[in-house]
């Protein structure tokens, strides 16, 4: 089994007024592309990644844990 984990950070200007489901979209479909030729699941590097918003900081982090998990 193994767990894909996403922390984002909507704290910024990035995500300020009518921006917060735009910007959040737009990064995880950011992600998505990343990720989509990946087949994998041991491949841990390539499912790990910093989520930036459009200004370029960082504002999340997806991390792949393989094994036992406990929700």
């Amino acid at each position: 089994m193994s767990k894909l984990t996403l922390v984002l950070s909507t704290d910024n200007a990035a995500f300020e007024g009518d921006n917060l489901g735009p910007e959040i979209a737009r990064i995880l479909k950011a992600y998505a592309h990343a990720i989509q030729e990946v087949s994998d699941p041991s491949t841990q590097s390539e499912l790990e990644s910093r989520l930036r918003d459009i200004n370029g900081n960082v504002v999340g982090s997806v991390t792949h844990t393989l094994g036992e998990w406990r929700k």
